[in-house]
């Protein structure tokens, strides 16, 4: 039996992965999988997931150790799907499935003071919770690079595996012309208030008209059209809310472009789904996404006139080059080397 311990994940990119394992599983139909997960994951999600193969713990270290140390005999391989390594030292093989790049540097990373030093507490947690026998998956090179500076973890010990949801265009919806997505939750890092007034900015130079759709919460939409100031112009600016699978897949296959000014990213998994919908995408110039696609058009995210540039330059340009993946799924390889 092979636990997969996921508390702490619930919501974000990390709940999207955790998702993709699971349908994974189910697909290939492997019953020797148990799971921890966290209380304030979806319900949609654990049910998918027999009863008498699932454990549901509220997000502490004493409640895994407790965890932990009653049940690690049962299991053959731990597979710590959050980041974090078992609370108790473990002889048994473990792997680390580390995909949050804020952990690995949280001082230089937009976030509140709070949340930087609830990080490093974290990191410095994962210091002394690490062995020298534990191995480690990340999503891309440049991760692995991040993650031996900021570990001292040896790069024997470090595989590369990206993966993510292959799924492609079904619906047969037309592309909606000079409409931009962006899909990202709010928080600074991912710079949806530069975004906007560069969207503002952009409206005053031109006549085209352009829409921007998010996928917000709508109390946190409405701080943010208050903070930057919205007025609808020839820019309008809609929320689409917490999307489900088919709301996100509609709003892929009609957007013409996707645009993703994130300033710090472990992966940027929509990078790769927008591009399985053929949508123009406009992307922060830097490593993470250089590492996993060739954007169409790329800006200086930290530049609202950088920025609106980009936006003006796509919707005005007929023959934008097309956007290329550059990383192929490695979900199967990543799992038979749990399971073997």
């Amino acid at each position: 039996m092979i636990l997969i311990d996921s508390i702490y994940i619930h919501n974000s990119g990390g709940k999207v992965l955790l998702e993709i394992l699971i349908n994974w599983i189910r697909v290939n139909k492997k019953d020797s999988f148990f799971f921890l997960f966290d209380s304030r994951l979806p319900s949609s999600i654990i049910a998918k997931v027999s009863p008498e193969n699932y454990k549901i713990l509220k997000a502490s270290e004493n409640n895994r150790k407790f965890f932990y140390k009653k049940e690690q005999l049962s299991f053959s391989h731990f597979l710590c799907f959050s980041n974090v390594p078992p609370p108790i030292k473990i002889e048994k093989p473990v792997t680390i499935y580390f995909h949050n790049d804020i952990i690995l540097d949280p001082t230089k990373s937009n976030i509140g003071l709070i949340q930087k030093f609830k990080f490093r507490l974290k990191k410095k947690y994962i210091n002394v919770k690490n062995h020298k026998h534990y191995n480690w998956a990340v999503q891309t090179s440049l991760m692995k690079d991040k993650l031996i500076k900021a570990f001292g973890v040896k790069s024997k010990n470090i595989s590369i595996f990206p993966f993510f949801d292959e799924f492609t265009s079904v619906l047969n919806k037309d592309k909606i012309s000079d409409t931009f997505l962006y899909v990202a939750n709010y928080t600074l890092n991912k710079n949806h208030k530069r975004l906007i007034k560069a969207f503002m900015q952009a409206s005053i130079e031109t006549d085209i008209n352009f829409t921007l759709k998010l996928t917000l919460e709508e109390k946190e939409f409405k701080v943010l059209l208050k903070e930057t100031n919205y007025l609808k112009s020839n820019f309008e600016l809609i929320n689409l809310g917490i999307l489900d699978k088919k709301g996100l897949l509609v709003a892929y296959e009609e957007a013409n472009f996707f645009i993703y000014p994130s300033l710090k990213e472990s992966f940027g998994l929509p990078l790769i789904e927008a591009s399985n919908f053929s949508c123009f995408i406009l992307a922060s110039d830097l490593e993470y996404v250089h590492e996993v696609i060739k954007p169409s058009l790329t800006f200086d995210p930290y530049s609202t006139e950088s920025i609106s540039n980009a936006i003006l330059k796509a919707i005005e340009t007929d023959n934008l080059p097309h956007t290329k993946v550059l990383v192929e799924n490695k979900l199967d390889n990543f799992m038979n080397l749990i399971i073997n």
